[in-house]
């Protein structure tokens, strides 16, 4: 699926379910959502669902996958973001020994730092300015954020 393919849908998602889901940790989005995390969205909006039948797709597997760490080939690590890629960093354990989630989202806009999103803290599929995650260097639990494109 091209990355103008993937941007449409979350175009679609967003209009159809923006405002409407709630963010949940691990639920799938489905014809009549309860919920939805970041990585089910993301999952949507390039054709497929989180579990496809044998991977669990959450941003750990994500990264992993996109910098050939996994031994999958769905995510392709890519230099500089562009509409309908993805951004991702994974999770880590605190110090509290607390698991702390990772996040991943579709680019929106490049130039306006904008994404479109399922988080909780803007209320479930939604398009947020995220000015940080776009600048080079930036890190995400202390992980460089990485943008990749969906392969497969």
């Amino acid at each position: 699926m091209l990355v103008a393919q993937v941007h449409a849908m979350a175009v679609e998602l967003l209009a159809k379910w923006g405002g409407k889901v709630a963010y949940r940790m691990g639920a799938d989005l489905d014809g009549n959502p309860l919920g939805c995390d970041c990585s089910a969205f993301v999952a949507r909006c390039c054709g497929h669902q989180k579990y496809d039948g044998n991977v669990w797709w959450n941003t750990d597997r994500i990264y992993d996958d996109a910098l050939k760490a996994s031994g999958n080939v769905r995510w392709r690590r890519i230099q500089s973001p562009v509409p309908g890629c993805i951004g991702v960093y994974p999770g880590k354990v605190s110090p509290t020994r607390r698991r702390v989630a990772g996040h991943v989202w579709i680019v929106d806009d490049v130039a306006a730092c904008k994404t479109i999103e399922c988080c909780s803290r803007g209320g479930g599929i939604v398009r947020m300015t995220r000015t940080a995650w776009f600048a080079r260097g930036a890190l995400g639990n202390g992980r460089p954020i990485i943008f990749a494109e969906f392969v497969g």
